[in-house]
């Protein structure tokens, strides 16, 4: 048995090799960013939100460095970011057992393709919110994906992509997809259609058109949200409407108040086969509050989002309920062309 003593020894050893490693990565990442004069002698003198920005500042200059490299600039999707996301969630309904998830989303950005294309592979498990309140509303909502994107502009408005991904099962095949995109002022109009094939469940696709209205105090804006997902096999197909209103508040946080209907023809619970038994039924009205800031530090998100929910084909069909979620977030902007 180790005394008190060697114990210490070997966690004070343990929480220096990884300091010293952390200090290592830090150093290799602004180098390779062109940034080796502003290394820091030491970055445990830093405070620990200037370490996280310092981590998701290099993360994408490497990147950026990277297209240098290959001698191209970046045509940038509209994100225009790395990012590292992970947290846990709890989804409480009345009646129902707490389902839990840990959602996380990691985005790498790849070197750009002669200056007409750009290439990024992105993680999802678990998505943290519905398509309909995205602000990018185009995020991939299974339960988890792996994939890489070439994304190629043909007009301002019009931008075309092709997809390889890797979904839950493994369900794995190509995508193609349009998105249509177009301001005017104080209107925005978003379009996307994609048509796709995968193994589990042969073609499909997924349509999505959105139109907000930005309001005059420019904090806030309503959104009306369409969306479709359809395979070849019926019992897959969703739909999603939705009317909501968002507005930021104070101290980093934003408020929205949502309402809307997700259905599917296909009775039953369509992630196990042949199963009609209407209490596993999903389709629902909602009415719900969705409240998301930050925690602590800027890079702590918090969500909490309490709901009236009706499903129609229940014996007791009211239900509330409340999801909470809880994020650590490390992004940063790419610099984009010079």
């Amino acid at each position: 048995m180790r005394s008190a003593e060697g114990g210490v020894q070997s966690s004070d050893t343990g929480r220096a090799a990884y300091r010293s490693s952390l200090s290592a990565l830090l150093a290799l990442a602004m180098l390779a960013g062109g940034c080796a004069s502003q290394i820091p002698k030491n970055i445990w003198d830093l405070e620990a939100d200037e370490r996280h920005a310092l981590l998701g500042r290099k993360f994408a200059d490497v990147v950026d460095a990277t297209d240098k490299i290959f001698g191209e600039p970046r045509v940038e999707d509209r994100e225009q970011l790395a990012r590292a996301k992970v947290g846990v969630r709890a989804e409480v309904r009345e009646n129902q057992d707490t389902d839990w998830s840990i959602p996380s989303n990691f985005r790498i950005p790849l070197p750009a393709l002669a200056r007409k294309a750009n290439v990024f592979i992105d993680f999802t498990s678990a998505a943290d919110a519905s398509n309909l309140s995205q602000i990018s509303p185009a995020v991939e909502e299974s339960d988890s994906s792996l994939s890489a994107t070439v994304l190629k502009p043909l007009t301002d408005t019009f931008h075309f992509g092709a997809t390889l991904g890797i979904h839950g099962g493994p369900d794995i095949g190509p995508e193609l997809f349009l998105r249509y995109e177009q301001r005017w002022k104080p209107w925005l109009l978003f379009g996307e259609q994609r048509g796709y094939w995968r193994t589990d469940n042969g073609w499909g696709g997924r349509t999505i058109l959105n139109l907000d209205y930005k309001l005059p105090d420019q904090e806030s804006f309503i959104r009306f949200a369409n969306k479709a997902d359809y395979y070849e096999e019926l019992h897959d197909m969703d739909f999603r409407f939705g009317l909501l209103y968002r507005r930021r508040l104070a101290w980093e946080v934003a408020l929205s108040t949502e309402t809307g209907v997700e259905y599917n023809p296909y009775t039953g619970d369509p992630e196990k086969n042949n199963d009609t038994d209407p209490e596993h039924d999903d389709d629902n009205a909602y009415a719900r509050v969705r409240m998301i800031g930050k925690f602590w530090r800027p890079w702590i998100e918090w969500e909490v989002m309490p709901g009236f929910y009706y499903y129609w084909e229940h014996d007791q069909p009211e239900a509330w309920g409340i999801d909470v979620r809880l994020s650590v977030i490390y992004e940063a902007f790419l610099s984009g062309p010079e």
